[in-house]
């Protein structure tokens, strides 16, 4: 089975190819806002040079996020229509846990922490403790949690804990016994590689947005419908 896996939950899209759950290659785009309408041609870059046809696919893998509305649905839709195109299977995974399962691989850490910048003052995250053979089980769910309550939501977890991601620069005042991975730690990129590693490992999920939170537009129209009730 040869895999294309995607996620580009982040403003730094993630592309990687796979066979027999075995990564062969892997691709990170440079953060930029508009990075998610890019895939497709990195995409053709990364098959290219790792000598896989697109018609070998058999098998999609799409982070669901929690992540930016516009950059999920870029992936998503990507991902459906390749399926589609392909007659291949689609599969959705947690943009979350594949962020873990890479600061598990780059710390050791008994318990790890993805965190992802959410905008607003709050970043994407969850908690996953990670099992003797090197897998995941979650002790909380992906939620966005205010920057300001995160010394308190890591302080609860207690043991060793590391912390990554794109929203971890945001993060002050770390509670003893939670260490923040240095700055240019493999770490802090979500691997699109553990999207498959996290199917292979049954938690596989539908090809839906993971959201979190409502989206920016919906939040300012509620906030006119309020202030027009006034």
């Amino acid at each position: 089975m040869t895999t294309f896996a995607l996620d580009t939950s982040t403003t730094s899209p993630s592309l990687a190819l796979a066979r027999d759950d075995r990564v062969l290659a892997e691709l990170w785009l440079a953060p930029a806002p508009e990075a998610g309408r890019r895939v497709l041609e990195a995409a053709h870059h990364l098959m290219a040079a790792a000598g896989v046809d697109v018609r070998d696919l058999t098998r999609i893998v799409v982070g669901v996020g929690p992540g930016g509305f516009t950059g999920l649905r870029i992936g998503l839709a990507t991902a459906l229509a390749l399926g589609q195109a392909l007659d291949a299977e689609v599969v959705g995974a947690s943009s979350l846990e594949a962020l873990a399962q890479g600061i598990a691989d780059a710390s050791g850490a008994q318990v790890v922490v993805p965190v992802t910048d959410a905008r607003r003052r709050e970043v994407f995250t969850a908690a996953y403790r990670v099992t003797p053979d090197g897998g995941l089980t979650e002790i909380l769910p992906p939620a966005a949690v205010p920057v300001a309550q995160m010394p308190g939501h890591l302080a609860a977890l207690g043991g060793d804990v590391a912390v990554a991601g794109t929203g971890a620069a945001l993060l002050e005042d770390l509670p003893a016994g939670v260490r923040a991975l240095p700055e240019r730690s493999p770490g802090h990129r979500l691997p699109a590689g553990a999207l498959v590693r996290r199917v292979a490992a049954g938690t596989g999920l539908p090809a839906a947005p993971v959201y979190a939170r409502l989206p920016d537009a919906e939040v300012n129209r509620l906030r006119a419908v309020g202030t027009a009730g006034r």
